[in-house]
């Protein structure tokens, strides 16, 4: 049987002592994210700055052109020089009792770089955990001087 977990599930089993018998109080219930929770886990996922909660609050990018998966470990490519290595974004923003939090930071090009493809987020400033990946619609190409603006919107539960 095939069901959609998405968000998340329960079930609660009690199991008699004396007849081992089975009896089910839930069974794959769909489970609700509380407000609060939810405010924590964006907190702890994208805006924290503290060692050992870090949030995915760093944005790199590629020119990798190799399509976006869940799979993904780290960010091939990834640029490191003209003004386009991973940073810590400048804006890291969620709202209490909000779905929502913005990851946003603006590259300025000190050199050319052609075809930027691709866009992820990491907890790290080094390739410790990546946490998000996108395809851009179109491929980015800047000289020097040109800003590349890179916003995430994130959403949880």
């Amino acid at each position: 049987m095939r069901f959609n977990t998405s968000g998340g599930y329960f079930t609660a089993l009690v199991t008699k002592k004396d007849t081992g018998k089975k009896i089910y109080g839930a069974h794959l219930k769909k489970n609700l994210l509380t407000l609060d929770g939810r405010d924590l886990f964006h907190s702890q996922c994208y805006t924290s700055t503290v060692n050992g909660t870090r949030g995915a609050g760093y944005v790199a990018l590629t020119t990798d052109t190799t399509a976006p998966a869940d799979t993904q470990t780290s960010l091939a490519q990834e640029l490191a020089a003209n003004g386009f290595s991973r940073a810590d974004a400048v804006t890291k923003t969620h709202t209490n009792d909000t779905n929502s939090t913005t990851i946003e930071h603006t590259f300025t090009a000190s050199g050319t770089v052609s075809l930027i493809h691709k866009s992820a987020t990491f907890n790290n400033a080094s390739s410790i955990t990546m946490c998000h990946v996108a395809a851009f619609g179109t491929d980015a190409s800047l000289i020097s001087g040109d800003t590349l603006k890179v916003t995430w919107t994130l959403n949880l539960g």
